[in-house]
């Protein structure tokens, strides 16, 4: 007769964690609500304190819940419209009004996701790691498919988990306050993008090697491999962008020349 393998720690935090959060809105608890002790959980949930401890950790990070002296509570959640408002909304009307400002988004991206990197490589555990490399792989899903929009979405999903696993909250917030923007200009860079040749595995080299960083643990490595990739973004579109234009600038004088002779 032959028995069960128990189920590694990992696995079983994972579904302790999604029980703890699926327990908040069942119960009708608000933010600063009391749960019930680690102990009464672990009884509940026929689970160990180790594996219990892990899932509170995980949901400590996601600010789901905060432990205090006097308990576990639902967490306060930090004011995403607040960020939005100010943030997100006059941003994304600002660059909506002026193309020019692209080139200062991409600015602001190298700092926001080279940050959020170097802090995701020394903090991410291993749940962190699953879902960046999840969202990574969705995003490659992608690649070749011809759909600009979606790409960008899934691009700006696997840069927010990253972003997540910088367990910052803060800087997670900022991020996802500007996530239309950021959404934009990715899309907005695939589009002209695609018009060099083998694009698509170039980009797909770069995140990996973000990934690999983050996953290795080196923080600068991380970092370096995000400014890496949003300058060799950037470089590229003020290629195209320069070529477009003088393009332009040749059909127009071929015209005025014609018009002159005429």
């Amino acid at each position: 007769m032959t028995t069960a393998e128990p189920q590694p720690r990992l696995r079983v935090a994972e579904r302790l964690e999604k029980e703890i959060e699926a327990l908040i809105p069942n119960k009708g608890l608000k933010p600063g609500d009391r749960l019930p002790s680690e102990r009464t959980l672990a009884q509940t949930m026929n689970a160990s304190r180790a594996s219990l401890r892990e899932a509170i950790r995980q949901l400590v990070a996601r600010q789901i819940i905060e432990v205090r002296k006097t308990g576990i509570f639902v967490a306060q959640p930090l004011p995403q419209t607040w960020a939005e408002e100010a943030i997100g909304t006059p941003l994304s009307a600002l660059v909506a009004e002026h193309v020019g400002y692209g080139h200062d988004v991409m600015e602001v991206r190298t700092a926001l996701e080279g940050t959020a990197a170097y802090y995701a490589a020394l903090r991410a555990d291993d749940t962190a790691r699953r879902r960046i490399r999840e969202r990574l792989e969705e995003m490659e899903a992608t690649y070749g498919n011809g759909d600009a929009r979606e790409q960008a979405r899934r691009d700006a999903a696997f840069h927010l988990a990253i972003a997540e696993a910088s367990n910052n909250a803060i800087l997670r917030h900022v991020m996802s306050s500007l996530l239309g923007l950021l959404q934009n200009s990715i899309s907005q860079s695939l589009e002209k993008l695609y018009l060099l040749p083998r694009m698509a595995e170039g980009l797909a080299q770069q995140h990996r090697a973000l990934y690999d960083a983050i996953v290795a643990g080196d923080a600068e490595a991380a970092r370096g491999a995000s400014d890496t990739h949003l300058t060799f973004i950037e470089n590229s579109i003020r290629q195209i962008d320069d070529d477009l234009a003088r393009k332009d600038r040749a059909r127009a004088a071929r015209a005025a020349h014609i018009t002159s002779r005429s």
